[in-house]
């Protein structure tokens, strides 16, 4: 890595990391304060710092956090020699500490990890941890947008009054189908289990299924915006509704069928639900098919197969046909993951960071996973299935 030090306009030093700024070249110290001051989160109970540099940004998170327990992770020694040069004692506390390796933090709940963006484009694509500072930042910078209507969701939600998680499975085997635009063609693998399995759709896909008369088991919700209610508009499906907790409250409101409210790790409100009701909470990824994985996991299925679990593009089409949310693919910032043909597909930044979440989740599930999608993103510790062997799978003469 290439550091180099200089002064900003202010008189300030300021810090260059492979030719990018960390910091503004005119009020750098001013500049990490404001960021610091904009994202921090006052109810966390433990902060991770990723960056150390100069030390702008831990003195503002130190001024605002007081006591609270502070890790910042440095990138390498050079890192940390240039933040000594350039200080002095003042961050030897008892809540500071510095870490070379992510995988000495124990992350808990109430943890906030700050990322600022800087440091993510100066790493580079090709450093180890550069798709999990992302995954993490988009993340934030998500909920940061969508946290006032979250908050009113997740109370018009709470009024309803449904139920959580019934475990109740009908097969051994469930069907997780995303829109990605591999079920263009495995849709009608599909329509020939769907006798044989227990099948759970993201609302985006639910009108795929109609249009070939598959009916679902259960249906999930998870988005917070309004934008998506019209995945559930002039259907006829009155089946199971899952919702997450800061789902857009109008979705549950206006179903006709069986609702189950699910609460999410991560999220104070619905942890604080679950606590007092003692109902399960649920890991998501940040998107609705993560939530519809933890959702079968924690319903105790032994076996799970993707439908449309692409997490990528082979072509320009970024979901499944007759999806409501099909659209054109921008060829923009797009990156290259190698898929589960062996060939290489076109993805971005928020399919990568639910790749990643795919490849931890299914690397500690007790769960078989298996993924239909030939030119799908191959993800760890799961298996490609083609049609015969699907049939196979679950036991239909097919042939």
């Amino acid at each position: 890595m290439k550091w180099q030090v200089n002064c900003a306009k202010n008189g300030e030093l300021t810090l260059e990391l492979n030719d990018v700024a960390i910091y503004s070249k005119y009020r750098p110290a001013n500049d990490a304060n404001h960021w610091i001051q904009a994202v921090v989160d006052p109810d966390a109970t433990h902060y991770v710092l990723i960056g150390l540099g100069l030390g702008y940004h831990l003195k503002k998170l130190l001024d605002l956090v007081e006591d609270k327990p502070i890790t910042v992770y440095y990138f390498e020694e050079k890192e940390y020699e240039i933040f000594q040069q350039n200080n002095g004692d003042w961050w030897k506390r008892d809540n500071i500490s510095l870490a070379l390796r992510l995988d000495e933090v124990k992350i808990v709940s109430t943890l906030q990890i700050l990322v600022p963006n800087p440091w993510i484009k100066a790493i580079g694509v090709n450093h180890p941890l550069h798709n999990l500072l992302e995954m993490i930042r988009l993340k934030q910078v998500s909920y940061k947008r969508a946290s006032m209507e979250m908050l009113g969701n997740f109370n018009a939600n709470i009024e309803l009054g449904d139920p959580s998680i019934v475990k109740k499975k009908s097969h051994r085997i469930a069907c997780l189908v995303a829109s990605g635009p591999s079920l263009n063609a495995t849709v009608h693998w599909l329509k020939k289990i769907q006798q044989q399995v227990d099948i759970f759709v993201v609302g985006s896909a639910l009108k795929v299924l109609e249009k070939y008369n598959i009916i679902p088991k259960g249906v999930v919700h998870a988005d917070a915006s309004s934008e998506n209610i019209n995945q559930f508009q002039e259907t006829k499906y009155n089946g199971a509704l899952y919702y997450l907790s800061t789902a857009n409250h109008l979705v549950p409101k206006n179903h006709q069928g069986p609702r189950f409210i699910l609460m999410q790790e991560g999220y104070s409100y619905s942890e604080k639900y679950a606590k007092e009701k003692q109902i399960p909470l649920l890991q998501t990824g940040g998107s609705v098919s993560t939530v519809a994985f933890s959702l079968i996991e924690n319903l105790g299925y032994q076996q799970i197969v993707l439908f449309g679990q692409d997490l990528g593009f082979a072509s320009n089409e970024t979901h499944v046909e007759h999806s409501t949310s099909n659209q054109k693919a921008p060829f923009l910032k797009l990156r290259k993951v190698v898929a589960n043909d062996g060939t290489e597909i076109n993805t971005n930044a928020g399919l990568l960071a639910f790749l990643l979440w795919y490849d931890m989740k299914c690397q500690e599930t007790n769960m078989r996973v298996y993924n239909t999608a030939a030119k799908g993103a191959k993800i760890k510790n799961v298996n490609f299935i083609t049609e015969h062997q699907l049939y196979d799978l679950v036991n239909l003469n097919y042939y």
